[in-house]
């Protein structure tokens, strides 16, 4: 490996580079302009945020990844999220370990700048490796055929036209609405807005944000019809989650009208399947969508559980075990992690193990995102992973009672939510 420079991207003309070196790799995608656009004008993006491999007898640039921010927030709790995006290697360098070297330099800027979150949109199978594995659904697909929908000769009292900056107020409302919806959801704030509103329309992850206003109630809604996407239907990935049932139909009616005029085949809708629009399209007898997952790094555990402290508290004081004091145990096999309560307040968050823990969950590392950000219960997790479970101490029958209390305080503290992230860039 010594044939290569592992660097950051912060020479004059690495954005030219990078371009060049992502549609080089990307022959059918235009990852180089998106690259080119990021390293640019996104919001909070610094240069150091890109990783490259360079062949030091060449000195060209054949292999990078992506630092992307975004802030996630769960149950009001904001999170510092690192997306590992935009990864690519030339052809003629795989399979050398320079995603290894990579990704080894993305973990120092996840420690040094105290990340909370890594994650990716990746391939299956690869990222694994590093850490990451699935936690938060992701890319569903609901697929609406167009003679589904419910009839209409026109849109009635409503009108459709494109958004523009002046709107940004109306979505990041709407975007409130939203994030009380969800467990996990994502953060666009006023910058993210204008990117996507103006730098964003120029790379292939430019979008179309529909207004629908009520000409005589004055009520507005929106959707969102991404230009680019996964299958050939037309896509709409957001959609008012507070739309009335009869705006949702004439919004229905619209994207069919679009979809026609495009050529797509069917209405392809990337939402959660609990969602308001979800459930009222399955209910025209549409089968529920299968999603994929976002793959997850929780990049301490310790730290993750102590910023959680306000939301378990208030789980333990909503539920049986209001006043709790002990400790609770997660024993991922290779470490220990005690909860020490006392009369329901979360005191500390240790790396632990010493003396008995009457109440100890057991869980492998690979496991722990998804039941700590809601993705599964921990029953579900054991379905398919017996080494997910309370401690078996009922090798003894008086001990039975314990496992049980154990099941039921992890299912409290950690309960299967619904969560869903908007896109934002």
């Amino acid at each position: 490996m010594n044939q290569y420079l592992i660097r950051r991207a912060t020479k004059n003309n690495d954005d030219k580079r990078l371009k060049s070196l992502y549609r080089s790799i990307f022959l059918t995608e235009d990852v180089g302009g998106l690259a080119e656009v990021m390293y640019n004008h996104y919001p909070v993006m610094k240069k150091e945020y890109w990783v490259v491999a360079e062949e030091k007898a060449s000195q060209q640039m054949v292999s990078a990844i992506a630092l992307i921010p975004w802030t996630w927030e769960i149950n009001g709790v904001r999170l510092r999220a690192a997306e590992m995006g935009l990864v690519g290697t030339l052809d003629e360098h795989r399979g050398r370990g320079l995603q290894k070297l990579l990704n080894a330099e993305f973990d120092l800027t996840l420690k040094d700048e105290q990340y909370d979150l890594a994650v990716i949109q990746g391939i299956p199978g690869f990222y694994h490796k590093f850490g990451y594995h699935y936690a938060v659904a992701l890319e569903n697909h609901i697929n609406l055929p167009l003679d589904k929908i419910p009839g209409h000769t026109d849109n009635g009292n409503y009108t459709f036209r494109l958004a523009d900056k002046k709107d940004i107020p109306f979505l990041m409302k709407e975007d409130d609405r939203y994030r009380s919806h969800y467990l996990l959801s994502s953060v666009r704030d006023e910058q993210h807005w204008e990117y996507m509103m103006s730098y964003g329309l120029k790379t292939d992850c430019g979008a179309e944000y529909w207004i629908m206003q009520d000409l005589t109630q004055g009520e507005q809604y929106y959707c969102k019809i991404p230009w680019v996407g996964f299958g050939t239907g037309l896509i709409v990935s957001e959609v008012s989650e507070d739309i009335s049932l009869t705006a949702l139909h004439r919004m229905l009616s619209f994207c069919r009208q679009k979809a026609v005029e495009r050529n797509k085949p069917y209405i392809r809708f990337n939402l959660h399947n609990e969602s308001t629009a979800a459930e009222a399209i399955m209910a025209l007898g549409i089968p529920t969508g299968r999603p994929y997952a976002w793959q997850v790094k929780i990049v301490d555990k310790i730290n993750f559980l102590i910023k959680l402290k306000p939301i378990l508290e208030k789980r333990i004081a909503d539920s049986v075990f209001k006043g709790y004091s002990g400790i609770y145990r997660v024993n991922f096999y290779n470490e220990v992690i005690d909860m020490h309560w006392e009369k329901g307040c979360l005191k500390s968050v240790t790396s632990g193990g010493e003396g008995e823990s009457p109440h100890t969950y057991c869980i492998g590392n690979d496991l722990f995102p998804s039941l700590v950000l809601g993705h599964r219960s921990w029953e579900e997790l054991q379905y398919f992973r017996p080494d997910a479970s309370p401690q078996l101490l009922n090798i003894l029958p008086t001990f039975e009672s314990l496992n049980d209390k154990t099941g039921l305080l992890t299912g409290t503290l950690f309960p299967a939510c619904k969560s869903w992230i908007y896109q934002q860039y």
